[in-house]
């Protein structure tokens, strides 16, 4: 088990490949995947890191975050706006479309994304998840 809590111990971040749309600002953004598989398979987990700015993603996958620190105003293609904070949580569709206007110097969240198509990105066939969380002698790591 891992447990995602703010100020936990912080785990290595490294930029993404894929830039959004910025909108404002210049946000920097990274990750750090728990759960991952080879090419971009069906499950992915772990932390996702954002400084302020406001930009626009179209999701790739299904995803449900959860704030651990920081805030963030999600708002959809239908213009409903949304301000989440720590221990709030979302739900986005793949497909969908949302300006994110990070409010705090950074935010931090967990996330859990579904690939619902279960294809690679480059469209092969699957190949199997790798775990990449922290090691333990028993306890219960802390992400945050």
């Amino acid at each position: 088990m891992i447990a995602y809590k703010p100020g936990g111990s912080k785990v290595a971040l490294t930029p993404l490949s894929v830039k959004p749309q910025i909108l404002e600002g210049d946000p920097v953004e990274a990750s750090a995947r728990v759960v991952d598989a080879a090419g971009g398979g069906p499950i992915r987990s772990g932390v996702y890191e954002v400084t302020k700015g406001r930009f626009t993603i179209t999701f790739a996958f299904h995803e449900l975050a959860t704030v651990l620190e920081g805030e963030v105003e999600l708002v959809d293609e239908a213009g409903n706006a949304v301000t989440y904070g720590p221990g709030d949580s979302w739900f986005c569709e793949k497909g969908e479309t949302v300006i994110w206007n990070v409010r705090s110097e950074r935010l931090r969240k967990c996330f859990m994304a579904v690939d619902p198509d279960h294809l690679r990105r480059d469209g092969a066939t699957l190949e199997a998840l790798t775990y990449k969380g922290p090691q333990t002698d028993g306890g219960i790591p802390v992400l945050g």
